[in-house]
Order: structure tokens, then C-alpha cells, then sequence
């Protein structure tokens, strides 16, 4: 889905606007939103999760007497749906952000309203999980996260057969970027793979596998929430936008070196993560980047790839395993035009139960925001493993809207800037971009000036922030430990 910023959005007309100006003439799953008595719509895209929200809502909307007209769709149909759905005043009562704005915009343009949950829903939050500017907005309360802010999208996946027979360790795989662009190397010499597969195709996931190996290269990030696109995105100690910094270079250096090593699938740039998945289980490739939902996939879709299913954490450049992340977001929303947000309340505050965190974990998806959970849920090796190691690797970043919820008007204000660093990583693996490091420091530039210019905007209608409020002194990088 294209992500836009709040005066693109609102300049194309909102959602009819867009729909026109990208040819959306339907989208793949289902029609509009229906408007019947006594039915509440939801749409999301947790495809792992389908199982586990059905019984949800049989469970609970049963019993209030209403049904659920629930679709899943894949992230970029969701995003298409969800235009067309406001293009035709018919948005789902509940859904998740595939607009692909801030969540401030949700807010501000009146599309959400706060949802009712229980009091006893309201007490099992810990201290410090809902964030204004994430979660509540004007003390009240809009969403909530779902999973931990302990993970990332990049840990290494292979089948251990074939990284055994290719010299690997079958066991822990590789812990560096050299033990990785060998491994990979030494896959595509034997003939039958692809050393490494990319869906270059998804740039939201492209975009998240470099921030993430950059903060395992050691860049010390804030994050405006969880996995925030490069707009939210600033050097933790300086409030500067990092993405020409030397840790970012190396990593597209990483990046490019296994290209020029011939080792990357051929038809990289043209695949999504899921058809890049299916060719991976195929044999089609050695070694893919994905997160701890790629266990749930795997059992859900290609069951007998478990058997020999290998995993690693994120390879860093010395074989430490350390990362950043920032604070989980809502995952559900209540349309302001839904008919019974009583009965949406009830649901979502089930979500905030320990029997719903265990299906979870057991659905494999993102890990739940209690990762005690999955000790207790039946889950396949490898999917607990994942979850151990980022538990132990992965460090709660600091967040700027955290700081001044200002922040997420300023992050609304700014308009895009393209190329954005998701299609400047896939234009450098594709070939289309030779000087990789003038693109990335343009792009750092440009981004400030429009930052700069929205600050002004922001301060101009009254509200305080400034660039202090994206720097945070006291930031630092996991030590981790060196794994065995």
C-alpha cells in the first residue's frame, strides 16, 4: 500500500480521491461494508490470527446476540478496501490502520472514535503500555497493543538440511554478515538454490529488514512506534534522521555484497513476502528474513517444512545479536460511523484477556504483549525459540511521541518524500541505483527540511515541540551476548 502523508491524503479528496488517482477498481477480497442490523464488520490483515478471532467472536458476540462479518485480507488489499470502503461511507466497524497514516489522522479527521472496555479489560494494562499519542489522545482511549515491542522482522530462516549440506551450522546458522554472505555463497555453489531470497516487491517489509540490521549494526534509533516507517524513524541522540549514517551504509554495503555475489533469487524484485516464502519452502532459496509469525505461516500453509525448520537471530556485523524497537501500537479501531460500539467494546476487551494472549501465541502470529504466554501455548519449536531470542535481543527504544504527543502532529504535518528509503533499498538491489550513498544522504536532507517546515506548522497553531523533543540523551544500545 502507498503510504501517505496527512496533506497528500486530504488534497486527492480523502479516500474517493485516492481510490481515483490509483485506478482502484475494486479489491480482492470482498465488497463494501455491510449495513445490517445486529452485525458488526472487521476487517484486519493477521491471517495467522483468523482462527483465534473467530472463536473470539463467536465466544462473545453470540452471546450479545449480534454477528461478525470478519474478512482478512493481505496488507495491501486491506489498505485498497479500506479507501474505497470511506469512499463509499461504508468503513468497517472495527479495523486496523491500513489507511497508511499516523494514527493522529485517525483521530483528528474524526474517522475513529474511543472505544468502550471494561473496567476489569482497563485494569489489566501495566503501567506504562498505553502511550498518548498511540493509544489514548486527549486521555481517551482509541486502541491498544496487542503484541511485545520485543521483536523484529529479521531473523534468518533455512531449511537445516540444506545449510548442513552446504558446510552451515544446522543448529545456531549465521551470526554475522560474513557468516551469512558465506553461507549464502556456499548454497548457491551447490547448485540446487539461491543462496538468499528478498521480496524486494513489499517496500514497507524491505524497509523494515534495513532499519532493523541497522540497529544491529549499532544505530541507536528512536522510534515514534513499533517499526515505524523512516519518517518516525531519528538518531536516539541526536534527533537527526540517520538513514545516511555509517551504520546505514554498511548495511546496504551487506545488502549490495550479496547481490553482486550472485547469490540473491533472480526474480527478487518482483516478489511480495508471500510468494517469496513459497518459493523459499520450494527449495528455491537457502536463507530468507522474516519475523517469529513465519513459524505460524509455515504450520498453517507448508506443515511439513517444520520438520527441518532452522532459525537465527538477525546476523550483525560482530556476531552480537542486538536490536531496537519502539512501542507497540494499536492494533484495532472503531469506525466513528459504527452503529453498536457497546458490543465492539465487549470483544476487544476480551483481547485483553490471559486465555486470549495464550491464543496468540498459539496462533504464531506476532508475539503477544505477555510473552509468558507462549511457555504455555502449544506451539512448534522453532516459533518459541524465535520468541526467546528477540525477548533477549531486542530493546525497547524511546519514542518522541512518547515524549510530546506533539510530535505525532508534526509526523501528520510532513508530506512524503519520495524516493522513500524502501524504494531506495529496492531501486539498489534491483540495479536502478548505482550511488547509493548521494541517494541516502538526499533523502536524509529532504526529510529534515520537511520536518523542519512542519515543526513550524505545528508551533504556528499553537502547540509545543521543537527538535529537542526528538533527542534523548540517555540512549544507548544492548550490550546482548555473544550467542554459543
Amino acid at each position: 500500500m502507498r503510504n501517505l502523508d496527512r496533506r497528500t491524503f486530504l488534497a486527492l479528496g480523502g479516500a474517493a480521491g485516492l481510490a481515483g488517482a490509483l485506478g482502484l477498481a475494486g479489491c480482492g477480497r470482498s465488497g463494501p461494508a455491510r449495513d445490517v442490523a445486529g452485525t458488526i464488520t472487521w476487517w484486519d490483515q493477521f491471517q495467522p490470527l483468523e482462527a483465534l478471532q473467530r472463536e473470539t467472536f463467536d465466544a462473545v458476540a453470540g452471546r450479545l446476540g449480534v454477528t461478525v462479518d470478519y474478512t482478512v485480507y493481505d496488507p495491501a488489499g486491506l489498505g485498497q478496501a479500506l479507501q474505497l470502503a470511506q469512499q463509499s461511507g461504508q468503513v468497517p466497524d472495527v479495523f486496523t490502520n491500513g489507511y497508511g497514516v499516523p494514527e493522529l489522522v485517525l483521530v483528528e479527521n474524526g474517522w475513529v472514535r474511543p472505544i468502550e472496555l471494561s473496567p476489569e479489560a482497563r485494569a489489566r494494562f501495566p503501567e506504562g503500555t498505553l502511550v498518548e499519542g498511540l493509544h489514548t489522545f486527549g486521555g481517551e482511549l482509541y486502541s491498544f497493543p496487542l503484541f511485545t515491542p520485543h521483536q523484529h522482522a529479521t531473523l534468518t530462516w533455512f531449511d537445516q538440511r540444506a545449510v548442513e549440506a552446504a558446510g552451515g551450522d544446522p543448529e545456531n546458522g549465521p551470526r554475522t554478515w560474513d557468516e551469512f554472505r558465506s553461507l549464502a555463497g556456499a548454497l548457491t555453489e551447490a547448485g540446487s538454490s539461491s543462496g538468499w531470497i528478498e521480496g524486494l516487491a513489499l517496500l514497507d517489509r524491505l524497509r523494515q529488514h534495513v532499519i532493523d540490521l541497522a540497529t544491529g549494526a549499532g544505530a541507536v534509533l528512536s522510534f515514534a512506534g513499533n517499526g515505524a516507517d523512516a519518517p518516525g524513524v531519528a538518531d536516539a541522540r541526536t534527533g537527526e534522521y540517520p538513514f545516511d549514517s555509517a551504520e546505514f551504509r554498511d548495511v546496504f554495503e551487506f545488502l549490495g555484497s550479496l547481490v553482486r555475489d550472485g547469490v540473491m533469487f533472480p526474480s527478487s524484485t518482483s516478489l511480495d513476502v508471500r510468494t517469496a516464502r513459497a518459493r523459499w519452502v520450494g527449495g528455491s532459496a537457502g536463507l530468507f528474513f522474516d519475523g517469529p509469525w513465519n513459524a505460524g505461516v509455515l504450520a498453517g500453509q507448508f506443515p511439513d517444512a517444520l520438520a527441518t525448520l532452522g532459525l537465527a537471530d538477525m546476523p550483525t556485523p560482530d556476531g552480537v545479536a542486538r536490536a531496537m524497537n519502539g512501542p507497540v501500537g494499536g492494533a484495532f479501531w472503531l469506525s466513528r460511523t459504527s452503529s453498536d460500539a457497546a458490543a465492539a467494546g465487549e470483544i476487544l476487551s476480551r483481547m485483553t484477556t490471559a486465555d486470549y494472549a495464550r491464543g496468540l501465541a498459539a496462533a504464531m502470529d506476532q508475539p503477544p504483549a505477555d510473552v509468558g504466554a507462549v511457555a504455555e501455548a502449544d506451539v512448534p519449536e522453532a516459533y518459541a525459540r524465535a520468541v526467546s531470542l528477540m525477548r533477549d535481543s531486542v530493546r525497547l527504544a524511546p519514542s518522541p511521541v512518547a515524549k510530546n504527543p506533539a510530535v505525532g502532529a508534526v509526523l501528520s504535518e510532513m508530506k512524503q518524500i519520495r524516493p522513500n528509503l524502501g524504494e531506495i533499498a529496492q531501486g539498489y538491489l534491483g540495479g536502478n541505483v548505482d550511488d547509493v550513498g548521494a541517494e541516502l544522504t538526499r533523502y536524509r536532507s529532504r526529510l529534515a527540511t520537511e520536518r523542519d517546515r512542519a515543526i513550524e506548522v505545528v508551533r504556528a497553531g499553537g502547540q509545543e515541540v521543537s527538535l529537542d523533543d526528538w533527542i534523548f540523551d540517555d540512549a544507548d544500545q544492548t550490550t546482548g551476548s555473544p550467542r554459543s
